[in-house]
């Protein structure tokens, strides 16, 4: 039962910040790669067993990037995902698509705002969610970028009683605009 409370929580985990971590975009050559991305993630009003509406706000730390000339080396993203209708069932069951949005405000003061969509993994992969989408404006205007993170639930949430609130992720490939 702990197990499966624990796949159902790293399955719904998966909803968050995704637009922080990368695959490279097809056929895009990169303007701007970081190499680490990590943070955490809330849920409002949390994921139970019942499926309701929840809105994800996460933040993370971008480092590591390179062109430094471009960025400053580094940045602070934040995203907000809507989760409508989800559940912790739901989640479990993968292969979801939700939509977002987030900013990385990079060391050199310069903003980039994405606009992407999160997909959920399935089997062993429940707890990667790649993300893919492009920035809408500011800094790398019209580039695409592409990602993925691995979550991990925060404290001992059962969906049941205990509703999923937190995670933490970090990403498994580089954060990649192109």
């Amino acid at each position: 039962m702990v197990r499966t409370l624990v796949r159902l929580s790293s399955i719904a985990a998966l909803v968050v910040p995704l637009a922080f971590v990368g695959l490279e975009p097809a056929g895009a050559t990169a303007v701007q790669s970081c190499a680490h991305v990590s943070g955490t993630a809330t849920f409002t009003p949390g994921l139970t067993n019942t499926p309701r509406d929840n809105t994800v706000r996460a933040k993370g730390n971008q480092t590591s990037c390179t062109p430094i000339a471009k960025t400053g080396g580094s940045a602070v993203l934040t995203a907000t995902i809507t989760v409508k209708a989800g559940s912790c069932a739901k989640l479990a069951q993968g292969n979801q698509s939700l939509p977002a949005t987030a900013t990385s405000q990079w060391k050199n003061g310069k903003l980039s705002h994405y606009k992407f969509t999160i997909h959920t993994g399935t089997g062993s992969n429940a707890t990667l969610a790649n993300i893919a989408g492009g920035v809408t404006s500011g800094l790398f205007v019209g580039k695409h970028v592409a990602g993925q993170i691995r979550f991990k639930v925060q404290g001992s949430p059962n969906c049941t009683t205990v509703p999923v609130k937190s995670v933490s992720f970090v990403n498994t490939k580089p954060f990649v605009i192109g």
